[in-house]
């Protein structure tokens, strides 16, 4: 029997669960006090997913899980050591979402993935799709979000992609060039089988 990812995300979300929130708590704490804080809704979607690919990696069932977090410890202390093991795995994947990239834009917390946003922004506004400064950026950044969080795993993978595509300003541009591409190109294929 296999864990069910979003019987899983719905225990975390909820408040039934003592140790499973308090865990997810520790974890949205700890990435909080690193350089990787994303903000409070961001860390926290962070922990929910870090906890779930960890469960599910880690553990046929969800009764597996629990009994592993009986023996660790008793009490708060085995919830502390799990969230210990699941922020150290986060800090190892350091998985990505569609929010969690977005904030890093929004707060302009990665001056890379800032950058191509404003690229595609601009690239948006010289096409026939213009709608204005505000709405071009709400789309590219939802393009950017989207296109990264789909395409690669966490962070270093994306810079590492980054770093094939060569250096500097060209190298921005190149993704956000490959971003426009893949959006405007699905658009177009969409509204071709529409009509």
């Amino acid at each position: 029997m296999t864990i069910d990812k979003q019987l899983l995300k719905n225990a975390l979300s909820g408040k039934k669960d003592v140790a499973l929130k308090k865990i997810t708590e520790l974890v949205a704490y700890k990435i909080y006090e690193s350089q990787e804080n994303l903000g409070e809704k961001a860390n926290y979607i962070a922990a929910i997913d870090a906890i779930v690919q960890y469960i599910s990696e880690n553990f046929p069932d969800i009764p597996s899980f629990r009994e592993r977090l009986s023996h660790l410890s008793k009490g708060i202390l085995s919830v502390h050591q799990f969230a210990d093991i699941i922020y150290e795995y986060y800090r190892e994947n350091h998985f990505l979402d569609f929010e969690v990239v977005k904030n890093l834009i929004s707060t302009a917390k990665d001056t890379d993935l800032k950058k191509i946003t404003d690229i595609v922004a601009f690239k948006i506004y010289q096409s026939s799709e213009d709608k204005g400064p505000e709405l071009n950026f709400l789309s590219a950044e939802t393009f950017v979000a989207h296109y990264v969080s789909e395409n690669f795993k966490n962070i270093p993978a994306f810079k590492e992609y980054l770093a094939t595509l060569g250096k500097g300003a060209a190298t921005l541009e190149t993704f956000a060039q490959i971003v426009y591409y893949y959006y405007y190109r699905n658009e177009n294929e969409q509204s071709c089988a529409n009509e």
